[in-house]
């Protein structure tokens, strides 16, 4: 970029001055103009040149030191004086980038700046505005946007984090995004109607939101809710769907809100579920985080997606695996000769002690189902290096072709379950017996009830 097509634009700028028409009163502004044509003919937008005389000051950023030398001798060679104490060597930055964070009442700044002087001028502000509470890892690099003030914008999103209880203000080419928590409704759209008119010539998009409307939170168990309702039914309506007073304590009150009640009654079944987790509504977004079970977040993400409101779902949940009592004594880490022995245990034991519930005639898992998934999620992970057999069972109800074509898909479909959830295909069989090997009498509803079930066989001599 900066190789001999520089050299030629510098020189020509600078002879046409020198030799052109001139008069000592006329000369510097020549030299200044022909210095400025050539650094944007030269796509060094970022650069800055002063002219006194026939002497140049340049600042900028060079990507290299030859490129940095080129340029100097560029301006020496067509007579003109050249001062370059503040040109810098810095390498390109792609993308050309600076972030400031705010967290506990610190300001925390990192990426580029595009020259000594815009590096500085970041620094002071921040130090203006935040004082002692500021540390910095930024770094000088060349490659900025062109026709940005790369400073202003900057300083532009120091003065809204200022207002923010913890926030971020970034910047890359010609944006700058404001985001985060502001102590009231009226600073986020103070923020909102400063940044409309940004300084530096970029663009400003604001993410900034007041205080949470509503908020539920599940502490180890119980559920607590708190904030704004729209009516005394509306909180009836909601404490049912977090269980009630025996599971759930409601300090809300009434006051006027937006319309999340319909999807906040579907999320707090779920949310009671979690380990631990938090709905929050705030501005448009209703913000759901927290840890839970693989099938809790599968089922929650479903019924979160079949509501249609103006709420922009944030999910945030960390899977974790789930209580096993009924694996007490076995290790499944162990990966001696026993290891497929144990891998057996465990998975009969879960097979035995959970149910996996299908509709009637039908192969799709019911939701009640979650809680039996998630603990074979777990075993078939822990043993993952070993072939799996699925074997699904009816009783002896109806033809028997029918029977094995239904236990088939029914096992296909833990399968399917399964490799959603992170297991290998390969290392997966999945096979019908029908009424075949009953477990129980088929001549009593207990005994059909035994038939109808789910085993899983662990193929010997097969392991990755």
């Amino acid at each position: 970029m900066l190789a001999t097509g520089v050299a030629g634009f510098l020189v020509t700028g600078i002879v046409s001055t020198v030799l052109g028409p001139n008069s000592a009163s006329r000369i510097e502004e020549r030299v200044q103009a022909a210095a400025n044509a050539a650094l944007a003919d030269a796509r060094l937008t970022t650069w800055s040149a002063r002219a006194s005389g026939q002497h140049v000051e340049l600042e900028g950023v060079a990507p290299t030191v030859e490129a940095r030398n080129e340029i100097i001798a560029a301006l020496r060679n067509a007579g003109a004086g050249v001062g370059a104490e503040k040109v810098d060597v810095a390498p390109l930055a792609s993308p050309f980038t600076w972030t400031a964070r705010k967290e506990n009442g610190r300001v925390f700044l990192e990426g580029v700046a595009p020259s000594r002087a815009a590096f500085e001028s970041i620094h002071n502000a921040a130090r203006k505005l935040y004082g002692g509470d500021m540390s910095s890892e930024m770094t000088l690099a060349s490659g900025g946007p062109a026709g940005i003030q790369w400073d202003a914008a900057a300083i532009a999103g120091l003065e809204a984090l200022v207002k923010l209880e913890r926030g971020s203000a970034h910047l890359t080419g010609q944006r700058l995004t404001v985001s985060g928590l502001a102590p009231s409704d009226l600073d986020a759209e103070t923020i909102a109607i400063t940044l409309s008119h940004a300084k530096g010539g970029v663009t400003a998009v604001v993410d900034v939101l007041g205080p949470p409307e509503w908020v539920a939170t599940n502490d180890h168990g119980r559920l607590i809710l708190q904030g704004k309702v729209a009516s005394e039914d509306a909180k009836r309506k909601l404490l049912k769907a977090a269980g009630g007073s025996d599971d759930a304590e409601d300090r809300s009150y009434v006051a006027e809100t937006g319309a999340w009640q319909a999807r906040a009654e579907e999320a707090l079944p779920h949310l009671a579920k979690f380990k631990v987790g938090e709905i929050t509504v705030q501005g448009r977004y209703f913000r759901i985080a927290g840890e839970a079970t693989g099938s809790v977040i599968a089922s929650l993400r479903e019924d979160m997606a079949r509501l249609e409101d103006d709420y922009r779902l944030d999910l945030k949940a960390v899977e974790v695996d789930p209580r096993m009592p009924e694996l007490a004594g076995l290790d499944l880490r162990a990966r001696g000769d026993d290891h497929a022995d144990i891998c057996q245990t465990a998975l009969t034991r879960i097979g035995n002690s959970n149910q996996i519930e299908f509709a009637s005639n039908r192969t799709a898992i019911s939701q009640r189902s979650g809680g039996a998934l998630d603990k074979l999620v777990a075993v078939a992970r822990a043993c993952s290096d070993l072939q799996i057999e699925i074997q699904g069972y009816t009783d002896s109800t109806g033809r028997r072709s029918v029977n094995v074509a239904l236990s088939r898909e029914r096992a296909s479909a833990i399968k399917d379950y399964l490799v959603e959830r992170g297991l290998s295909a390969d290392r997966l069989t999945a096979v019908g017996y029908g009424s075949d090997r009953p477990a129980g009498s088929n001549r009593t509803e207990s005994g059909r009830a035994k038939n109808r079930r789910i085993e899983y066989r662990v193929i010997r001599g097969e392991t990755r």
